[in-house]
């Protein structure tokens, strides 16, 4: 059974920036925010921290937030934050002193991801997503199909993150 790329994937339709504006509403640890360079070839330049600093502080509304800010081995800048709001104008960042940047958000502590053994190859990842949200009450972040190549079985394990937002907020009521 050959699936296509369309079919081993599913990501929410939801922006980055409203999942993590919907943080507000529950309970979680800290938001972390990715800055790497937009050339994947290139690394982000070591700039002096005061004056990383001082460009946030002009940029970011909310820069009192940031917690933590550290290089990292592999030339990517991580801000630690527990506003959401701060999240959001960091992740709406396009330049950092004149370097085109891309931003991420690290999901780690922040969804939840189990296993589903037996999922039929014929139902697609939306129509799972859709079940699953239904029955569950949970915000389905992404769905991962794991298909073998040259596998003829009609069924195949997919790994799904959730918000776990949503969920504490339904175990709160």
């Amino acid at each position: 059974m050959q699936t296509s790329p369309s079919e081993k994937f599913f990501k929410s339709g939801k922006s980055t920036n409203e999942l993590v504006l919907r943080f507000g509403q529950s309970e979680y640890e800290d938001i972390k925010v990715l800055i790497s360079n937009a050339d994947p070839n290139s690394r982000f330049p070591q700039l002096n921290p005061f004056t990383l600093q001082s460009f946030i502080k002009d940029k970011i509304n909310r820069h009192t937030s940031i917690q933590n800010m550290k290089f990292t081995r592999q030339g990517k800048i991580i801000l630690t934050t527990q506003d959401p709001v701060c999240a959001a104008q960091l992740l709406n960042l396009e330049r950092v002193v004149n370097i085109p940047v891309s931003t991420n958000v690290i999901w780690e502590n922040i969804t939840s991801r189990f296993l589903l053994y037996d999922i039929p190859t014929t139902v697609s990842l939306p129509e799972l997503a859709a079940e699953l949200t239904k029955n569950n009450e949970i915000e389905i972040f992404e769905i991962k199909r794991f298909v073998k190549q040259n596998n003829t079985r009609e069924i195949s394990p997919t790994l799904n993150s959730i918000e776990r937002f949503l969920d504490s907020k339904r175990e709160r009521t």
